[in-house]
């Protein structure tokens, strides 16, 4: 089927991915890490995890990261954590994307970030210490601002000088993925003509923790933490938590020709469905998964013979991993075995809403260099699991078309097909 013909002025392209992970920091080496599949999961060392069932994150250690690089002081002593890795990973894709973000007028750029539980784990947790420590009077004027998933997004406004479009998303796992499709729906529209979208994590805390453990969804293979997910295998017994933030660069194909940008590839159709069943149990059919890369394709004026990779949620719990596969075989059929299925989520662990935007900078790699990054931990094969899924190692293949898709509590499903960038695709209406 025949890509749609649009003029560059409404095509939406990617120009710059910034990452902020314990797997690696920046575009480039958090790329090198997970195509090698050097894990970024270790023992928790922030707090004392030993009264938790699961003793193992993604944990970004301070000697790794300072906000300060990114943030006045007085501003990353007011903000929360996952504020901090929001701006940062926007200050690495905006560089990434060689653009001088404040050449563009101000009215014509903005930013779309998301997150699942934005200060809860972090900074919410001091503010309420202090308030029952020592009373109202202990807590700041703007501590109620800084507490809500907005923060994010208002700092990035903020901190480059952005007056256009600005929202927050809160779709969890999908939020990256989500805030992407927003961004480029507004660039779309004309509203803008760059726009900054992403989201970030900050969940590795005692708080945070203590409450995923009640709900059963962390891996229990803490004797060898860079061996304990397992996306696809028969063996996965759950997650590894992991934080972090992921921004994207969204520019209209014309505004990123005309300035010259560095062309990641395009963005080309959007699709989601829910599952409308329950908060935190999935239902492994894969059947609403693959309702929403049927509307991703179907944008795209793409069908499923046009996938080359499917860069996948993956994250080693037994029923998200199974409706992966199993969307892929109803879109596909047969075909579906014969396409490459893999997870860098057994190299990072899952940082919830930024997944999507790591998963982004995987899939837009991939189409730079060629290499499909692998699915570390497969050794055990797993019926339900049947996909070619890139076991260990990575691999060379031509790719054009990638689907990437994100997976929420809720049962929430949101896919999205990416491409290489081809400018005689497009053409006046």
């Amino acid at each position: 089927m025949m890509a749609r013909a649009l003029h560059p002025s409404r095509r939406v392209v990617i120009t710059g991915l910034g990452v902020v992970s314990s797997t690696g920091m920046g575009r480039q080496a958090f790329w090198e890490a997970v195509r090698d599949a050097r894990s970024g999961v270790r023992y928790i060392t922030r707090f004392d995890a030993s009264q938790l069932y699961c003793r193992i994150a993604g944990e970004i250690r301070d000697d790794e990261f300072d906000p300060t690089d990114y943030m006045d002081r007085s501003e990353v002593k007011r903000s929360g954590r996952f504020v901090h890795f929001s701006v940062a990973s926007a200050e690495h894709a905006i560089a990434d994307a060689q653009l001088n973000i404040y050449s563009v007028p101000r009215a014509r750029k903005g930013a779309i970030f998301g997150t699942s539980v934005a200060g809860s784990g972090n900074v919410t947790d001091d503010i309420y210490r202090r308030y029952y420590e020592r009373g109202p009077k202990a807590c700041g004027l703007l501590d109620h601002l800084e507490m809500a998933p907005h923060a994010a997004t208002s700092r990035v406004m903020i901190r480059y000088e952005m007056k256009g479009p600005s929202s927050s998303v809160a779709t969890g796992c999908c939020s990256s993925l989500d805030a992407i499709q927003e961004g480029a729906a507004v660039l779309r529209s004309g509203a803008a003509d760059v726009m900054v979208v992403g989201a970030s994590e900050a969940v590795v805390s005692q708080f945070g923790m203590s409450l995923l453990a009640l709900i059963n969804i962390m891996t229990r293979h803490n004797e060898d933490p860079e061996a304990a997910v397992r996306p696809f295998d028969a063996t996965r017994d759950g997650i590894a938590v992991a934080e972090g933030g992921g921004a994207v660069v969204l520019e209209t194909a014309q505004h990123a020709m005309e300035r010259g940008a560095p062309i990641y590839a395009e963005v080309m159709g959007f699709g989601c469905a829910t599952e409308g069943e329950h908060m935190a149990k999935a239902i492994p059919t894969g059947e609403e998964l693959a309702a929403a890369i049927g509307q991703a394709l179907e944008e795209a004026r793409l069908c499923a013979t046009d996938i080359d990779y499917f860069c996948a949620h993956g994250i080693g719990n037994r029923e998200y991993d199974a409706a992966d596969m199993r969307s892929l075989k109803i879109v596909a059929g047969e075909r579906a075995y014969s396409i490459p299925t893999s997870s860098i989520k057994g190299t990072t662990g899952q940082p919830f809403a930024a997944g999507g935007a790591w998963q982004t900078t995987a899939a837009c790699m991939t189409l730079q260099t060629g290499i499909i990054a692998p699915t570390r931990n497969y050794t055990t094969p797993d019926p339900q699991c049947d996909l070619d899924c890139v076991p260990n190692r990575a691999r060379m293949a031509r790719v054009d078309t990638v689907l990437v898709n994100s997976h929420s509590f809720g049962g929430t499903h949101s896919a999205m097909i990416i491409r290489r960038f081809d400018e005689r695709a497009g053409s006046p209406h």
